[in-house]
């Protein structure tokens, strides 16, 4: 019996020295995972604050280059053209300027206004305090310097052509926060447009020209006017294209009679500026008693048209598609009415 006894406590000592070893030493892998993560501690770094982004940067037409820290809300609009689009993406403004020509939109008939557009009253402009003020690169390019003292945003814009049209239609979009509505009006707008130019006769190509009457002067459109572009949708011609442009305005060009009867186009059309009145004298004194005048073939077989201002002289924003169906019954009426 010694010998096994003996044995046993062997045994029992044996593995009590190896629980007790076990007791006394950590895993090596738990160890690791310790010393990895407390030599991996880095000090707190506080980040500051990145800078307040501006809501809207962009560039106007006059190569300015304008920055609006929030969006606006106390908008002036110096131009009636600029003051209708606006609206029509839904817009709104505290005041305006007034002018003789063009209509108001309704919703804009009872703001405040801050003088004509060409005789802008700058003290009640900036006591309104606007936080943008849109104007006009033909008429209010003298205002940037006091706006820009005053710290007023200020934007000068071109409304002339479709291009322009989509364009700004578009920025309106963003600054009155309508983006969508201004894409879904555009939208419709090009497809009435397109479905009005699909039916000009592809197979003509009538020649015209575009006169500017104004109470004291006559001038020939050359390039980049609402009417010039419509009547290139309806595939005519302008004969004036090639004329030298006049030296303040790369549009026109100067008037000479002798010049049109030269180019003898098939159609004469007249746009008035301001009163119409005042415009049918000047072309009863300057134009009608002239032999000249009265060769032209476009006369002689009554194709001389008065267009109307507001759909062909100044962009009539999401109404061109007016300007082209009115143009192209004038010129095509068998495509576009009964022909009467």
């Amino acid at each position: 019996m010694y010998p096994f006894k003996h044995f046993t406590l062997t045994l029992l000592a044996a593995l009590l020295l190896i629980l007790a070893a076990g007791c006394g030493k950590p895993p090596a892998a738990d160890n690791a995972v310790e010393s990895s993560e407390a030599g991996s501690a880095a000090p707190a770094v506080q980040l500051s604050e990145p800078a307040d982004a501006p809501f809207l940067t962009f560039t106007d037409d006059a190569g300015r280059e304008v920055e609006l820290p929030a969006q606006p809300q106390r908008i002036v609009v110096l131009s009636p053209q600029l003051l209708d689009l606006w609206y029509a993406v839904d817009g709104t403004a505290i005041a305006r300027a007034t002018s003789t020509g063009g209509s108001v939109p309704d919703k804009a008939k009872e703001i405040e206004d801050v003088g004509g557009m060409t005789t802008v009253n700058t003290e009640k402009l900036l006591s309104l305090k606007p936080d943008l003020v849109l104007g006009s690169t033909s008429f209010h390019s003298e205002l940037a310097g006091i706006l820009e003292e005053s710290k007023v945003p200020f934007a000068l814009f071109t409304l002339s052509t479709y291009t322009d049209l989509k364009e700004k239609a578009q920025l309106f979009g963003k600054l009155a926060g309508t983006e969508a509505k201004a894409a879904e009006a555009l939208s419709t707008l090009e497809s009435q447009i397109t479905d009005l130019t699909a039916k000009a006769p592809a197979d003509q190509a009538p020649t015209f020209i575009m006169l500017n009457v104004t109470p004291s002067s006559i001038s020939v459109q050359r390039e980049h006017t609402v009417g010039l572009e419509v009547a290139e949708m309806l595939h005519m011609k302008n004969v004036a294209a090639t004329l030298e442009a006049s030296q303040k305005s790369p549009s026109t060009a100067p008037f000479s009679l002798e010049k049109i009867v030269e180019l003898d186009p098939d159609y004469v059309f007249i746009l008035i500026h301001g009163a119409r009145e005042d415009g049918e004298k000047k072309i009863e004194s300057d134009l009608a008693g002239q032999p000249a005048w009265a060769s032209l073939r476009a006369i002689k077989e009554k194709r001389m048209a008065i267009l109307p201002s507001d759909l062909l002289l100044s962009n009539p924003g999401f109404r061109l598609n007016e300007s082209v169906e009115y143009l192209a019954k004038l010129v095509y009426p068998d495509a576009y009415t009964d022909g009467n």
